[in-house]
């Protein structure tokens, strides 16, 4: 999961000269041939900031910490997510309520639709049939089918969404309503939303447990994360970690969920709902992702940066300048690449 900066959300922003031609035609992208059938590859959203929103996703081979080709989805790109087979990535452009998808392997943007306002969140479920975009300027979760990025019936939740992530068994999605404190839970047999839980002031980034029983919600003004428990949607007692929490992430194979904020990445252990010590990264810690082998995680960096962390000793063993205001990073593990 992936998050970005809070601060002001203006709605006006100034879109490409390319883009108002074009009208948001595939063939004014930029690709990048980054990506191939044996490298994961790291992307970037880099286009956070509203006074400088920016319209492209950084692209890093994590094999050589080397940048390639930006690819240009749309204005103010903010958040990403790769469906299951690592053949697409779907880019939440905040600027111009689209939703882009982007073909892995040849780095192109193929298709694109328009969803919901200020798009900020972006998941998809297991079956790779399916996307949940949540909408922060006008409170829904629209969702879109995929292959083929039809949007459907958006579908109310509360305030300022900002996060959403959906259960291993594809059953249900939870969603943070970063004004409201809580989360949303939406079935996604009928994609209708429940009863709003409570977890904390301003909830802003979600994992699920790959057991699927526990939701971790990170809160951005408390610093710190809820747990709460899918089977019941009742909150357990928080978990302090490092200053105001942007994302949290982890893998399968396991233990720990680990937290970005401040200047470092925060361990929890997923069985105690222990904190770890605290990893810094030299600058402000703005998500992360852990990478698929489970041994580094990349973070994207306030100063512009992807930096590459080793989780066992604990340092910084790369930097990866990627530019822009980075708010959210993701890999696409091509099958059988480890």
């Amino acid at each position: 999961m992936i998050r970005v900066t809070r601060e002001p959300m203006l709605r006006t922003v100034v879109v490409t000269a390319c883009l108002a031609a074009i009208s948001m035609s595939a063939g004014c992208t930029s690709g990048s041939a980054a990506a191939t059938a044996t490298t994961p590859t790291a992307y970037v959203a880099t286009g956070a900031g509203v006074a400088n929103p920016g319209t492209t996703v950084a692209v890093v081979n994590t094999l050589t910490s080397t940048a390639q080709t930006p690819i240009t989805t749309g204005s103010l790109p903010a958040a990403l997510a790769v469906t299951p087979d690592g053949r697409d990535l779907l880019v939440a452009n905040r600027g111009e309520d689209t939703l882009a998808q982007i073909d892995v392997a040849s780095g192109k943007v193929v298709n694109r639709v328009t969803v919901g306002l200020e798009p900020d969140a972006v998941a998809v479920a297991p079956s790779g049939k399916l996307a949940l975009v949540a909408n922060f300027g006008d409170n829904t979760v629209t969702p879109v089918s995929l292959p083929a990025l039809h949007a459907g019936r958006p579908i109310a939740v509360g305030r300022q969404p900002v996060a959403v992530a959906v259960s291993p068994n594809g059953r249900l999605a939870l969603v943070s309503n970063y004004q409201d404190g809580s989360v949303s839970p939406i079935a996604l047999a009928d994609l209708v939303a429940g009863t709003p839980v409570a977890a904390g002031a301003e909830p802003v980034a979600l994992f699920i447990s790959h057991d699927g029983s526990t939701c971790m919600v990170a809160d951005f003004q408390t610093s710190v994360v809820t747990p709460i428990s899918l089977s019941t949607l009742a909150p357990g007692p928080a978990i302090p970690v490092g200053g105001n929490p942007t994302g949290i992430a982890g893998l399968p194979s396991s233990p720990f969920a680990y937290v970005s904020g401040g200047g470092s990445v925060t361990p929890i252990n997923l069985a105690t709902h222990q904190p770890g010590l605290s990893i810094p990264i030299g600058t402000t810690a703005e998500a992360l992702v852990i990478d698929p082998k489970g041994t580094t995680a990349w973070v994207a960096g306030g100063d512009g940066s992807l930096v590459h962390v080793s989780l066992a000793s604990r340092a910084v063993i790369d930097r990866v300048q990627v530019g822009g205001h980075p708010s959210a990073v993701v890999i696409s593990n091509p099958r059988g690449s480890g």
